[in-house]
């Protein structure tokens, strides 16, 4: 990756795009998907209307941008966590970072997936779950299983997640991350 000096737009292009996901967060946490508007977005980022539409169509995608940020963030702590090295059981690993990424990030979760999301946004999720993160990893032996096909294993392993995901999240309990990862690792492999 190169390192390319910004210019003074791009540095103001960046402020605009993290004031708008910041004031989008905020809300989100506040309000839910659904109570909230692109108005309410660029007032609490103090931007005008105008500005958001440079940016993002509509607030869905503005909101998947936000949650895109912490699926990269999580490959990238996962990768900086395995230090160059595959960990003994790949598959676990990986969902002890998913686990952990949702503990970190209960309340955005409990928007994103419970009662205040959207479904469009939960569908999308699920997809970019099955196809970018199952299927790619499976290409690297991340995930692997000789019954079914790669898409059959990846819907089933994202719907299992998924599940086992909101269902952590809404009920209280004392599970661990690393607990929830070895149920579903002993689940489904």
């Amino acid at each position: 990756m190169e390192n390319k000096i910004k210019t003074r737009h791009d540095k103001r292009r960046l402020r605009t795009v993290s004031q708008l996901k910041q004031a989008a967060m905020e809300l989100l946490l506040e309000k839910g998907y659904d109570a909230i508007s692109i108005q309410e977005i660029t007032d609490r980022a103090d931007l005008g209307r105008g500005t958001f539409y440079i940016y993002y169509r509509n607030k869905e995608e503005i909101v998947w941008d936000i949650i895109k940020d912490g699926f990269e963030h999580t490959t990238q702590e996962a990768i900086r966590m395995a230090d160059g090295k595959m960990p003994q059981a790949p598959e676990y690993y990986s969902y002890v970072n998913i686990f952990r990424h949702a503990q970190q990030n209960r309340d955005l979760y409990m928007v994103m997936l419970g009662g205040q999301g959207s479904s469009v946004l939960t569908k999308r999720v699920q997809d970019y779950l099955a196809a970018d993160f199952v299927q790619d990893n499976m290409k690297y032996g991340i995930y692997s299983n000789k019954n079914v096909s790669q898409e059959i294993y990846a819907q089933i392993l994202t719907g299992a997640l998924f599940r086992l995901l909101i269902w952590w999240l809404e009920n209280p309990n004392e599970y661990k991350p690393e607990q929830m990862a070895e149920f579903l690792y002993k689940c489904i492999g």
